[in-house]
């Protein structure tokens, strides 16, 4: 029963979240690149949120808890690789942005790629080793 809660909470907040990212999108006069980088960070949340509260009700569905001792592991190892996305991109995009464009990059650009990138890399790194296994 404590499993069905949590994922009924989660999917709840994931439409508030999706309902509240779409007004934003629709009232804002002009975006720009900073209202581009939040809607992707967003984007990119809500999407792997509602990844993993499918499979989890799939998981309720068929009678298994929602989360066993291999997802777990599987959260965690994916939450190393994001880490060392995070600190490799805190490094390199700067470095790049420099390199191939001959501007530093502002602080809050580094922390969207930092956010985008530990995002892309737990994301990626979830989905393969929950389809290989851990």
């Amino acid at each position: 029963m404590k499993d069905r809660i949590v994922v009924v909470l989660g999917l709840s907040l994931v439409v508030l979240v999706l309902i509240s990212m779409i007004a934003y999108i629709t009232f804002a006069g002009t975006i720009g690149y900073g209202e581009i980088a939040s809607v992707a960070i967003v984007a990119i949340l809500v999407s792997f949120a509602t990844y993993i509260m499918w499979d989890r009700a799939r998981n309720i569905s068929k009678g298994l808890p929602a989360a066993d001792e291999r997802l777990k592991n599987i959260n965690y190892k994916a939450g190393y690789y994001g880490f060392i996305a995070a600190i490799l991109s805190a490094v390199l995009a700067p470095a790049l942005a420099d390199v191939l464009f001959g501007y530093e990059l502002e602080g809050h650009l580094v922390t969207v790629s930092v956010v985008i990138a530990a995002g892309f890399a737990f994301a990626a790194s979830y989905l393969y080793l929950a389809r290989k296994g851990s």
